[in-house]
């Protein structure tokens, strides 16, 4: 058997998901949606840790070298996309974790 390619899956976890949604009552459905907030938002505070590397790599740039703004703007890109890469992770596992019972 194939592995499925994570993005799929979570694509298929969501529409599998909206199915639940459109069957469920009204207590139910907002119980869904609250969880997909508090998830939206822990995914939000993961950021907080980016920032502060983000930071204190910005300080040993201009310690170590001159305000060069192309260094600068390549360290934050790059802490950027750790970042998407890390909260995508982590949103879809935790997605696919919390959601999977509900089938």
């Amino acid at each position: 058997m194939k592995k499925e390619f994570w993005l799929k899956r979570f694509y298929n976890e969501l529409v599998d998901l909206s199915t639940i949604l459109k069957n469920s009552d009204g207590k139910a459905r907002m119980r869904i949606i609250l969880d997909l907030l508090f998830l939206v938002v822990i995914t939000c505070i993961l950021k907080i840790p980016f920032i502060f590397i983000r930071d204190l790599g910005d300080n040993v740039i201009e310690a170590l070298l001159s305000s060069d703004t192309s260094l600068f703007a390549l360290w934050g890109l790059l802490l950027e996309l750790v970042y998407v890469v890390v909260a995508l992770s982590f949103f879809i596992k935790t997605f696919e974790k919390w959601f999977k019972n509900m089938k």
